[in-house]
Formats: structure tokens, sequence, C-alpha cells
């Protein structure tokens, strides 16, 4: 594995992404805060979009 391949980076965004996601659906369960699960679904998106991001930028460098 080479260490500038950031195709290893956007799949650590992505599992961030959904780590956040998962911390929302539990507090949710247990009945958290709605304002709290709110900001942690959109941290959760803001991860998504860079993992997401950062595959589309690599893809098109290799065309």
């Amino acid at each position: 594995m080479r260490l500038n391949d950031s195709r290893w980076i956007a799949y650590w965004y992505i599992s961030i992404g959904i780590g956040f996601v998962l911390l929302a659906i539990y507090n949710a369960m247990i009945g958290g805060k709605l304002w709290l699960i709110g900001i942690r679904l959109i941290i959760a998106a803001g991860f998504a979009f860079l993992g997401w991001m950062d595959l589309r930028a690599k893809s098109k460098q290799r065309r």
C-alpha cells in the first residue's frame, strides 16, 4: 500500500460517517436530544461527502 493512495483516505472518511450515523441511531433509541442527533447526522453527511469527493477525484485522475 502506498502512502499517497488517497482511496484509503476516502474509505476512512466514509467509515467515520457510518460511525456517526450509528451513534445518531443509538442516541435516538435511548431518547437523546433531537438537536444532538441532527448534528451527528450532519457530521455524518459531511464525512460521507468528503469520501465521495475524494473517490470521485481519484477516479477522474486515473482516466
